[in-house]
């Protein structure tokens, strides 16, 4: 080939090996569902979703449990190359051969298989809601009714059941009655959803996203849904923070579009701003007493900036004016604080 027409098609991206780029698709796909799952036990059914921020553009719609198959399948015929780099990322050859625990095989029976499906009926019909049925990696049936007295007292192995079902060894009429009733198999991914959800809401609510460590969603505010109520989500909020690097791209993407403060004082700083906006416009001034502290249950004043000590935070501002930095005395000054005010007396 002309080498001017080659270069020309090498800025356009023209893929030259097909096969490689191929490759170099179906790893990324593999890498991002161990990232997501914690393993490369792809379902047979699974394909990528289309148009999740989660996965790269490249992967949406590739029939993963499909590919995992031939890839099994074909592992003698398979480059060097990409036998080894499948290997470096614990690819299970066979599923069968597939090990948990100190050796022992996975294997789950039908009669088992049948009393969780009983369980997460009743769970099903105890819980307040009907969006998802899910369960920690372990439970142990109560010895109480309703639960059947042949069952109480129980532990099942939730976390062996979600591999089960992601190595396709579960029964498949139960998995599809699990599933009408939203059993979670993926609990990482399903508490990542509810936490975003708890963000979305927080923002509904307050307008922005800057939640106080402390912060727990209120059991009696209807605005909640019922699942969510009682999530210390300022604490998984600064745990989140304390664990940033940990985070996927899409994860990170999925907090930057609900404007997610990374920095823990800068949300320190915002808040109080908030208040101190908030007691200007109550007050006509910023000359807020050494022992104010924002009231509780007051419909002047939202509900996640109760009992903030804002009266003790001033003082430290102005007590501490010169070692402040810039931007922050420059916000300060741009809503008319006082630095040398007397404050007032209660």
């Amino acid at each position: 080939m002309d080498p001017a027409r080659r270069q020309v098609l090498d800025s356009m991206g023209f893929i030259w090996d097909g096969v490689q780029a191929n490759c170099k698709k179906n790893l990324l796909a593999l890498e991002t569902y161990k990232a997501i799952h914690g393993d490369l036990l792809v379902q047979s059914s699974f394909i990528v979703p289309d148009q999740d921020p989660k996965w790269p553009q490249d992967t949406w719609n590739i029939n993963l449990g499909s590919l995992v198959y031939r890839l099994r399948d074909s592992k003698d015929s398979l480059l060097p190359e990409m036998r080894d780099k499948l290997n470096v990322m614990g690819f299970v050859w066979n599923i069968r051969e597939k090990k948990i625990g100190s050796g022992r095989t996975l294997k789950i029976s039908v009669a088992k298989q049948k009393q969780l499906l009983q369980v997460v009926e009743i769970q099903y019909k105890l819980q307040d809601h009907t969006e998802f049925t899910t369960f920690g990696n372990n439970f142990r049936v109560p010895s109480t009714s309703p639960w059947p007295e042949h069952l109480q007292g129980c532990n099942f192995n939730i976390s062996t059941f979600r591999t089960a079902y992601r190595m396709n060894l579960l029964n498949r009429s139960i998995v599809a009655k699990l599933d009408a009733m939203g059993f979670v198999w993926d609990d990482n991914q399903h508490q990542w959803k509810l936490f975003l959800e708890a963000l979305q809401i927080f923002k509904n609510i307050y307008g922005h996203v800057e939640v106080a460590k402390y912060f727990e969603i209120p059991a009696e505010d209807p605005q909640w849904p019922v699942y969510l109520k009682a999530m210390k989500l300022g604490i998984r909020v600064s745990n989140i923070r304390s664990r940033r690097t940990s985070l996927t791209t899409e994860m990170t993407q999925e907090l930057d579009a609900l404007n997610f403060v990374w920095d823990a004082e800068e949300l320190h700083r915002q808040r109080v701003l908030l208040a101190l906006t908030k007691y200007q416009e109550l007050n006509d001034d910023l000359l807020v007493p050494q022992k104010f502290i924002v009231p509780e249950d007051d419909p002047d004043w939202s509900s996640d900036l109760a009992n903030m000590q804002l009266g003790a935070i001033v003082n430290r501002i102005r007590s501490t004016k010169n070692s402040l930095p810039k931007e922050w005395k420059e916000q300060l000054n741009n809503i008319g604080f006082k630095w040398n005010a007397r404050k007032k007396s209660l």
